[in-house]
């Protein structure tokens, strides 16, 4: 495997001219960048940080089975005074389990089981047999798919069964608990370089940390880009022509589009959400457990295992700051303590109790009726050349789990406005896998799987800037291990040659590292 291997000189890219230019390298710019690349398009993706460096890499990780966007929000005469939501509440479902028996045939490696409990308590806006019936008919819509094993039973039953039911509040006014089968996202930024390295086969070129500075409709309806290198102040600009423009930037959506065009911008498409997460690590007769309901702001919530901790979250804030510093706060750990407690009251967790923490901005699509953007349906596609930029457009509120589906729907509209004559090869979502023997150490005990040689491979084959991108998304040792600092080290020194880094540098790198640590993740 080449892969991606040291980036593109900005130099040599000057005058280049695309098919396709992609900005943006989230889940769904590296996902389009590969299947654009393999119907035989001339693709160039440019991110102005890392890969998967902002919402890709900060979500709830869960791939839906689909049985929540059957419940009303309110009662079930909604779906039946107002269809339109019962079709959008059914669409999701549709696409909730393709992408969940997509994945388990394709890239079952990149997924972790996961069995989720529910409350029902008395006066909620669903009732139990309601359940049973969206399930019913989640079963009939999976054609045969893999089972959502779905049950309802009493909650003293299923305490006995799944012991975060037995922390519950209020055990008296719970009527039921209802559980069933999801899947969790192992690694989401993985998802991201296997995308990329599949596109670049294809001949896709990407390039990260390369930030767009302007762009320019031309007469012919293409584009002209001007390309500036963040890591390299003082190279070259480069200019590029390109016939199609996709702005997939999430939550930069609208700054893109101010860009390209300034004196009329398409309308907002977008409201940044901030959604923060807390990991904590439970007694063991809890580990492998999930459970979810609903905060006191009636907002979803979960508490969910991963590896030897639980995750807690989301938050839902409307964030209206710097989404280049988009980061958990006190306040944030704070309000997910409280009501993790309120919802779970026996775990009695500390502040203490929280090993790290995340947050990211969600680019939801905009609604002006709706203080935190239109959530159904997902994944919205909005043609910019209806608004005055011609052969443009971009994608709002894109989901990690439907990202190969809207990539192939991003396909189908670039087809039509580029007809494309030529052979396409068919594109493979195959995991990429790390060389098993490279007869090197252990970067921590815990995990044999990441050695020097594996850390090296990488700093050869998939274009990291910086040891964050090694140790965050290609591989994902930061978010399982709080690294002392001896690993540390020894991580950066075993990729300093390979990237050129001298001991100033190495030491730039490890401090970078640690405040990284202490600002995204609220560890010391």
């Amino acid at each position: 495997m080449s892969g991606l291997g040291s980036r593109v000189p900005l130099e040599e890219l000057d005058h280049r001219d695309v098919d396709v230019l992609i900005i943006g390298g989230g889940i769904n710019g590296c996902s389009t960048a590969q299947h654009l690349a393999a119907e035989g398009y001339n693709v160039l993706l440019v991110e102005k940080n890392d890969f998967a460096s902002a919402a890709s890499s900060r979500s709830s990780r869960i791939l839906h089975c689909g049985l929540r966007y059957l419940a009303p929000e309110r009662s079930p005469l909604e779906f039946l005074t107002r269809p339109s939501r019962l079709r959008t509440a059914l669409n999701m479902a549709v696409r909730s389990l393709s992408a969940r028996r997509e994945f388990l045939t394709n890239t079952p490696e990149r997924l972790r089981a996961l069995d989720m409990a529910i409350p029902v308590y008395k006066g909620d806006a669903y009732p139990g047999w309601q359940v049973d019936i969206g399930a019913a008919l989640l079963g009939i819509l999976n054609f045969g798919g893999p089972s959502i094993r779905y049950r309802r039973r009493n909650p003293r039953v299923a305490a006995a069964e799944h012991p975060l039911v037995g922390c519950l509040r209020d055990p008296a006014s719970m009527v039921s608990v209802f559980s069933f089968r999801d899947y969790q996202f192992v690694w989401p930024e993985r998802l991201c370089l296997d995308a990329l390295l599949e596109a670049n086969k294809h001949g896709a070129l990407v390039r990260n940390y390369t930030e767009v500075t302007r762009l320019d409709q031309q007469p012919d309806g293409g584009w002209q880009a001007v390309l500036k290198d963040r890591l390299n102040a003082s190279s070259s600009i480069a200019n590029i022509r390109a016939r199609i423009l996709l702005n997939l930037t999430g939550a930069w959506i609208d700054e893109v589009n101010q860009m390209a065009a300034p004196a009329s911008p398409p309308g907002r498409k977008i409201v940044a959400v901030k959604g923060t997460h807390i990991a904590v690590c439970l007694p063991e007769k809890y580990r492998g457990f999930g459970i979810a309901g609903l905060n006191r702001e009636n907002e979803h919530m979960f508490c969910l295992p991963w590896g030897d901790l639980h995750y807690i979250g989301p938050t839902e804030t409307v964030f209206e700051g710097d989404i280049e510093d988009v980061h958990p706060t006190e306040d944030d750990v704070t309000f997910l303590l409280d009501e993790i407690n309120y919802m779970l009251p026996a775990l009695k967790l500390k502040r203490s109790d929280v090993e790290l923490s995340w947050a990211g901005a969600r680019p939801i699509t905009f609604d002006p009726n709706r203080a935190k953007g239109k959530r159904a349906p997902s994944g919205i596609f909005h043609d910019l050349g209806r608004e005055g930029m011609e052969n443009a457009m971009t994608l709002t509120w894109g989901w990690v789990m439907h990202h190969r589906a809207a990539a192939r729907d991003m396909v189908q509209r670039v087809q039509r406005l580029l007809p494309l004559e030529g052979k396409s090869t068919d594109v493979s979502y195959e995991a990429t896998a790390f060389p098993e023997k490279t007869n090197t150490l252990p970067l921590v005990p815990d995990h044999p799987e990441v050695t020097t040689g594996v850390l090296r491979h990488i700093a050869q084959h998939e274009a990291p800037a910086h040891l964050v991108d090694i140790l965050f998304r290609r591989t994902n040792l930061g978010w399982q291990v709080q690294l002392p600092p001896d690993a540390i080290r020894c991580a950066a020194e075993a990729v300093a040659d390979v990237l050129n880094w001298d001991e100033d540098r190495v030491k730039m790198e490890i401090d970078d590292y640690k405040s990284y640590v202490r600002k995204q993740h609220l560890q010391e």
